[in-house]
């Protein structure tokens, strides 16, 4: 948990600290800048990392069944959808990418994405700059997701469409 909570912080904090530092430098002088960014940068980090810590325990999932079937992995997750990042959950089954909205969202539309469709999953970064997005490719266009563990979530999904590719 501390892990999760430092690199949390650590993937908000550095590119906020560093965009800050900048533009501190430039109004008030390198020193006073560097100083204002480590600050700025620090405390945004710390911030988001509390927040995602207190969502993903408000979030959890209820129960260990998805729909009657087995969970391969979950967890707290947003959703672009047209103009709105939707907060949500992303369930991995082996037959299908679920995402259900958690409700406060303008379109709280459930989105099922079965393995068949998905011709890759790979991490990305949202904004061109944070390393948290997970886009999944499908034969009819793509989805983007920002989670924790981009990594593994694209080495789970991919592991699934081996495994359905070989059966």
């Amino acid at each position: 948990m501390k892990t999760s909570l430092l690199k949390t912080a650590l993937a908000a904090g550095l590119p906020f600290g560093i965009i800050m530092g900048l533009f501190f430098g430039f109004n008030t002088g390198l020193y006073p800048g560097l100083v204002l960014g480590c600050f700025s940068g620090l405390l945004f980090g710390g911030l988001i990392a509390v927040f995602v810590q207190y969502q993903s325990r408000k979030m959890s999932s209820p129960h260990g069944n998805f729909e009657g079937e087995t969970i391969l992995l979950e967890g707290p997750a947003n959703h672009f959808l047209n103009a709105e990042g939707r907060g949500g959950w992303l369930t991995l089954t082996p037959t299908r990418l679920a995402f259900r909205s958690h409700g406060v969202n303008a379109q709280n539309e459930p989105l099922d994405i079965a393995l068949g469709a998905i011709a890759k999953a790979s991490p990305s970064n949202t904004l061109g700059i944070i390393p948290n997005g997970l886009t999944i490719r499908t034969h009819a266009g793509k989805e983007t997701f920002v989670v924790t563990q981009r990594k593994r979530w694209a080495t789970e999904i991919s592991a699934q469409l081996s495994q359905a590719n070989a059966d």
